[in-house]
């Protein structure tokens, strides 16, 4: 039986990481050279959703483990698809 992931963990991928709190866009740029933008949503605590490039996935561990360290909980991370829109739920192949 091959075992081999699906998606190549060693390969370059746009990532979408929504994380509770607000995280600044220069912070958010200078650590990882991702945007950072909040997301607005009514009745729901503050949250940040990040987008760039991630070089591989042990890059992308690491950045959660950071966001952790600064106090941010995780609530979503998404592989975005090539020239998928990054504020739209591309994250699905048709």
């Amino acid at each position: 039986m091959d075992r081999s992931p699906l998606v190549p963990m060693d390969m370059l991928a746009t990532y979408r990481i929504c994380v509770t709190g607000r995280l600044e866009n220069d912070l958010a740029e200078r650590l990882w050279g991702m945007t950072a933008s909040p997301v607005e949503r009514t009745g729901e605590p503050e949250q940040t959703m990040l987008v760039g490039e991630v070089v591989d996935q042990a890059a992308l561990v690491g950045i959660i483990n950071a966001l952790y360290n600064y106090g941010h909980a995780v609530v979503s991370v998404e592989r975005l698809l090539p020239d998928a829109d990054p504020h739209m739920d591309n994250t699905k192949e048709e």
